[in-house]
This record gives structure tokens, C-alpha cells and sequence, in this order.
């Protein structure tokens, strides 16, 4: 106990929801931007090395030009789900030399191409039910 009659671990957690609370602000659009972006990172990666194998940058690069600044990485996002793919074996590393530089390419495996591919029926299935709501709660605004 602690003289304020609290346990130590009591007083702890409702120091961290204390802390969750204040970082969490709903009515800011920019934690819903965050939030999205994270949720979608791993899918937009997936997506580019579908199309072809890519060095880390390029990946950046890429999905930086098809989202038009929207959902956009960082570098230090990328680099960690890039190494997770191919921890979980969803992709291959090599090492090439472009333009002079040594360069880690990264590659889809079909373990990969199969996830992302379901990937996409799951954003099939979930986007007209977001559609929906997003619509409803147009027409109550």
C-alpha cells in the first residue's frame, strides 16, 4: 500500500490510462489519419512487391506516388514490416548492386503473394459495409 491507501500496481495502471486517454483524441483528425495509416502500412507494402521485387527505398518512393501523400509510410515503419515479411517467410531478401550501390531487394514469396491476396477479399468484403456507414453518417451530419 502507499500512503494514499493505493496498491503501487493500482496507481501505475491509472498512471498509463491517464497517459492513454490524453495521447487517444477522437475529435482529432490526425489521430484518425495515424491510425488508419498504420492499419493499411502492411497492406500498401504487400501490395507494392506484388507488382515486382523492390529495394526498401523504392517501396517508399512508390507508395508515396500512389496514395498522393495519403497513408504515406515512413522510412522507419517500412524498414521493421519489411524485416517481419521475411521473418514470416511472406517474402525474400537479396542483396543487388544499383546504380552502384548495394541495395536489399525485396521479393514476394507465394506464401507472401497468397496473403496478400487475401488480403484484397478482405478489404472487398469489409469496404462496402465501411462504405455504408461512412454514407450514414453523412446524411446525419
Amino acid at each position: 500500500m502507499q500512503n494514499d491507501g493505493t496498491s503501487p500496481k493500482s496507481s501505475l495502471t491509472a498512471g498509463l490510462q491517464t497517459r492513454s486517454e490524453r495521447s487517444m483524441k477522437l475529435e482529432d483528425q490526425e489521430y484518425w489519419k495515424s491510425l488508419i495509416n498504420m492499419s493499411l502500412c502492411k497492406f500498401f507494402i504487400l501490395q507494392t512487391l506484388y507488382q515486382e521485387p523492390v529495394y526498401g527505398y523504392a517501396v517508399l518512393k512508390r507508395l508515396r506516388e500512389f496514395t498522393q501523400g495519403c497513408c504515406t509510410p515512413t522510412y522507419g515503419t517500412i524498414y521493421p514490416i519489411l524485416k517481419e515479411l521475411v521473418k514470416g517467410e511472406y517474402a525474400k531478401v537479396k542483396s543487388e548492386t544499383i546504380n552502384g550501390r548495394e541495395r536489399k531487394v525485396y521479393e514476394l514469396t507465394a506464401k507472401g503473394r497468397k496473403a496478400y491476396e487475401e488480403a484484397i477479399r478482405a478489404w472487398e468484403e469489409v469496404m462496402p459495409c465501411l462504405n455504408k456507414v461512412i454514407e450514414g453518417g453523412k446524411q446525419n451530419v
